[in-house]
């Protein structure tokens, strides 16, 4: 079983991620750290809890995140794309005035001590908190057994602009930063998870074997989150689910990615390709090994990865 700390800027894609995590046996989910991104922090925060008190499981801590980028820069929310509250059209009956003025890392730095070389950390929102906690306590961090991050977009357009991955985007210096440093590192980047993709077929059988609180809202967040993608690219077949796909990169699924191992690097300095993933496609270019290599996921199998989903989501097993 994964023993899994899960980054997150909780909006629909990340609320997705965290019932997969709830629902799969092959998951011990120790803690969510909500920064912000999709959303201010507060409200990441406030959802994160929300979806823990509709599974019942209250007992993981979720932990304050991060609430701007390094570079101090004010954040830019996505309420277009995720909702007001970031959950599409679910609005949690907690104020999220209560996440207010809140930073607990020692928290997390607790929880990897006591599971040392046992963690996997899952970064699907902004690298900022995951950047300061190896700032902080680079002692601690290199207790854990891998990093997942997902973000980036390697030969292919971004989603934030026209070169650049919204999590990257969002802090390219953090992004960087755990490019260059964080260990065992794997990437999963636009070029695997917009094949991502669920239907409405697909949240349309999920939604017929709902029968929990928390089940009951994936159909009503999709929903919402397809018709935001049918006017952003008029004609996808179905929602991309970025963060979940970083999620079952743990797993080792057979068949679900194929991977190369590149050194990689984010363009940080201020300059139009701000966000940029760079590592080396050149013809005649191979794996590479040893410290700075990092694991890039390629390509996703969607049959495979549907199947996966859908199997999990509607098991009917919580907790």
């Amino acid at each position: 079983m994964k023993k899994v700390i899960l980054f997150a800027d909780t909006g629909i894609d990340d609320a997705i991620a965290i019932m997969y995590a709830l629902k799969n046996p092959e998951i011990d989910l120790l803690a969510v750290v909500s920064g912000y991104g999709n959303v201010d922090r507060e409200k990441t925060l406030r959802n994160v809890e929300y979806l823990f008190e509709l599974a019942g499981r209250t007992d993981i801590p979720v932990i304050a995140g991060a609430t701007r980028p390094l570079d101090g820069d004010d954040p830019v929310f996505f309420p277009n794309i995720h909702g007001a509250e970031g959950l599409g059209p679910i609005s949690p009956p907690i104020p999220e005035e209560r996440y207010a003025n809140r930073t607990n890392f020692s928290k997390l730095f607790r929880l990897i001590k006591k599971n040392r070389q046992e963690v996997t950390i899952v970064n699907v929102g902004r690298c900022t908190s995951l950047a300061i906690a190896h700032y902080l306590s680079p002692e601690v961090m290199r207790e854990v057994r891998e990093t997942f991050v997902m973000g980036g977009a390697f030969l292919v357009p971004g989603n934030a602009t026209e070169v650049a991955e919204a999590n990257f985007f969002g802090d390219s210096i953090a992004a960087n930063y755990i490019a260059q440093n964080a260990r065992h590192l794997t990437i999963v980047p636009l070029n695997a998870t917009r094949d991502a993709l669920l239907t409405p077929a697909d949240v349309n059988f999920i939604d017929s074997r709902a029968d929990t609180p928390l089940e009951e809202i994936i159909k009503p967040i999709l929903d919402f989150y397809y018709e935001v993608y049918q006017e952003l690219e008029p004609g996808i077949e179905g929602t991309p689910q970025h963060d979940l796909a970083g999620l079952m990169a743990t797993l080792n699924i057979p068949g679900l990615f194929k991977f190369v191992r590149r050194e990689v690097r984010v363009q940080h300095e201020d300059s139009y390709a701000d966000g940029l993933s760079i590592a080396d496609f050149r013809p005649g270019t191979t794996n590479c090994f040893g410290m700075g290599c990092v694991r890039i996921a390629i390509d996703l199998d969607r049959d495979v990865f549907v199947a996966n989903v859908v199997d999990i989501l509607t098991n009917n097993v919580d907790g």
